[in-house]
């Protein structure tokens, strides 16, 4: 018997015989992942995005060990000196002649000894600059001048000089200036007095003071 003869219809199972699709069975268990696959290559980089808001300021952390002292840097120019350095001279009813060397009679002394007395008709003055007052009045017996002239540095200071004429007896005349003179070296400071009307009676007060400079 060959093959054909062995046939049986009733065991044929094609398309036309194929019953309907039972339901999907559970699924089964996940399987183990895989190794992973190579990493592809890095892409642009994209656009910054905006900053956000800054946030609350963080409690300020604890003082560092402090450091070793700097250079000490060069000293500043010497300040001025607080004390004031001043003498003043006072005369009442002096009698000079016409031609003489203004008496001076101290009534507040220099403690600093830069404005001291060396006789009764200068000052030695330290050098320096020095601001000088003085004020001389006479009442006049008749017609004639007086005159005052500073002298300092070793010539006479005409530009600080003063001058007063009268016309009629009894005038009352007044000397009065003020100046500063700076004195570069060590320097002897008195006033020469000229009159015309013979001796004269005089009131005289004179101040000095060294500037701090």
């Amino acid at each position: 018997m060959d093959d054909r003869d062995r046939y049986d219809p009733s065991c044929y199972c094609g398309p036309e015989r194929m019953g309907p699709r039972g339901m999907p069975g559970p699924m089964g268990p996940r399987g183990e992942p895989g190794p992973p696959g190579c990493p592809g290559e890095r892409g642009e980089t994209g656009p910054q995005g905006v900053t956000g808001p800054q946030g609350p300021q963080g409690v300020t952390g604890p003082m560092g060990p402090r450091g070793e002292p700097g250079i000490r840097g060069p000293a500043g120019p010497p300040g001025y000196p607080q004390n004031s350095i001043f003498a003043s001279f006072l005369g009442q009813g002096l009698i000079l002649p016409e031609s003489a060397s203004l008496p001076l009679k101290i009534k507040i002394p220099d403690t600093t000894q830069n404005i001291s007395l060396c006789n009764n008709y200068s000052v030695a003055l330290t050098p320096g600059y020095y601001a000088i007052s003085y004020h001389i009045s006479t009442v006049m017996r008749g017609r004639g001048y007086v005159r005052l002239v500073p002298i300092c540095n070793d010539c006479e200071q005409t530009i600080y000089a003063a001058y007063a004429e009268a016309v009629r007896r009894k005038e009352l005349l007044v000397l009065s200036r003020y100046f500063i003179i700076q004195v570069p070296t060590g320097s002897i400071l008195f006033f020469a007095w000229h009159s015309s009307a013979g001796a004269s009676k005089i009131d005289m007060d004179l101040s000095i003071e060294k500037l701090c400079r």
